[in-house]
């Protein structure tokens, strides 16, 4: 979401709880913002829309880099995750048959959806040699 859409729905979420009788301080701890930031969505909604000023989108090169770091940060996520569960030998709980299917049901979910966007890798970049074992 980028920041002009994140301040949108921040300034809805004021209007409807200012609507609603809430102070600027309720409203404030609420929303996890300052009272100062409230006071000054609450002074933006006043105006008539010609007096706005309309959130600028960043530019398309800024939105793609966004985009990226933060799929590279999930990548690095993931691989965190997977690295924990590998470490705390999920497979070798000791727990009701039941529990343990249903472990294995999630796993076998998350590895077909992982192939899926690999999948997608491979649609989008062909490899022209094979892969490289990491």
């Amino acid at each position: 979401m980028t920041g002009a859409a994140v301040v949108v729905q921040r300034r809805t979420k004021v209007r409807h709880l200012a609507q609603t009788g809430a102070s600027n301080r309720a409203i404030a701890a609420e929303l996890g913002v300052s009272k100062d930031t409230v006071r000054r969505d609450l002074a933006h909604l006043a105006q008539t829309p010609d007096q706005q000023e309309a959130p600028t989108t960043p530019p398309l090169r800024e939105q793609i880099a966004i985009r990226n770091e933060r799929a590279f940060a999930a990548m690095r996520h993931l691989a965190d995750i997977v690295a924990q569960v590998e470490t705390e030998r999920v497979s070798h709980l000791l727990v009701p048959g039941a529990v343990a299917h249903q472990l294995e049901d999630e796993v076998r979910q998350h590895a077909a959806t992982l192939l899926r966007i690999a999948d997608a890798f491979t649609e989008y970049y062909p490899r022209t040699e094979a892969p490289q074992e990491g």
